[in-house]
């Protein structure tokens, strides 16, 4: 295991659930707890080392239940270094926002809502290049299909990083467009990422360093509803556009993470226009949602980035002036 500073240990120790015992005697730190904590130590001027500090519960006025919290999570350093030392040797590494390439645009985009540990296999470079979303519904339709495909060829010609959840649909087949055509892509999963790495074509992507996997839970975790929830923000916010080719009205992940994403203006979202699916014309209704033609994608002329970047309203701050649609 590579040798990482007090902060990121102290992060790692509080916010990761690896080493943990089954019994739920103790539970690492939610997100909103995490943060509630480092507002705390930033506002005593201390940094997330000090909780190895056995004076912290004077430094910063805990209360007895949880500066026992705060001595137990700390008190498994020895077994989790054992663990996270194992899961290295899988080729699954850890990032906290205590370390420089932590993803910027996580916490400029998320704030608070920005997970304080990640876990990734692959090329950590990939994080800080140009990336454009696409997500769709499982149930994709064959325009839909023609336009992932096309778009996702557009991306890896002009060596743009796709960004994707992993999930069955527009997700998987654009993640594979880009593998087989010497594109990138950024995975976020929202089950294990240690499953997600044991697929040939993933594998293979890793080792061509076209690829970087995510998660924000611990490898081995199954498949969960809210995991899945949570993950959609991530690729929002880990993208410089983002493109719905296909989704379902007012259900499923696509259009909650679309509506999200609306609503907190992290990403500008781009709405495919040809025969609309129901989720499509709704999320169109919404005045910061833009469209984009098929045809967008046929001219060889247009520069793919450019033209996203070229669609936006002038002012930023009109981003969040008609989220009622989704409140």
């Amino acid at each position: 295991m590579n040798p990482v500073s007090d902060d990121t240990y102290a992060t790692l120790l509080l916010c990761s659930d690896l080493a943990l015992n089954t019994d739920g005697e103790v539970r690492a730190y939610t997100i909103s707890q995490w943060s509630d904590l480092c507002e705390r130590l930033t506002r005593s001027r201390l940094t997330p080392g000090a909780l190895f500090d056995r004076d912290i519960k004077t430094k910063l006025d805990l209360t007895e239940e949880e500066a026992l919290r705060i001595e137990k999570l700390m008190s498994r350093a020895g077994r989790f270094g054992v663990e996270l030392s194992a899961l290295n040797d899988t080729g699954i590494f850890t990032l906290t926002k205590s370390d420089a390439r932590y993803p910027e645009s996580l916490k400029k985009k998320l704030k608070r809502l920005a997970p304080p540990v990640l876990y990734y296999a692959g090329n950590l470079s990939l994080l800080s290049e140009k990336s454009v979303a696409i997500v769709g519904s499982r149930n994709i339709d064959e325009s839909g299909l023609i336009f992932t495909e096309e778009l996702a060829k557009r991306c890896a010609a002009e060596r743009l990083n796709i960004v994707s959840g992993g999930a069955r649909g527009a997700d998987t087949v654009a993640e594979n467009i880009a593998n087989n055509s010497g594109g990138t892509t950024v995975i976020f999963v929202a089950d294990s990422l240690e499953k997600k790495i044991r697929q040939r074509e993933t594998r293979e992507a890793i080792l061509r360093r076209q690829s970087i996997i995510l998660s924000s839970f611990r490898p081995d975790m199954p498949f969960r509803a809210y995991a899945a929830m949570e993950r959609n923000k991530y690729i929002y916010a880990l993208s410089d556009f983002a493109v719905v080719v296909s989704a379902d009205y007012n259900k499923g992940g696509t259009w909650s993470g679309a509506a999200e994403n609306l609503k907190h203006g992290w990403t500008p979202l781009f709405v495919r226009t040809a025969e609309l699916p129901p989720g499509n014309a709704h999320l169109l209704k919404n005045t910061n949602a833009y469209p984009i033609e098929p045809d967008v994608l046929n001219s060889e002329n247009t520069d793919i980035f450019g033209w996203f970047a070229s669609q936006l309203k002038p002012s930023v701050d009109i981003i969040h002036e008609q989220i009622s649609f989704f409140d």
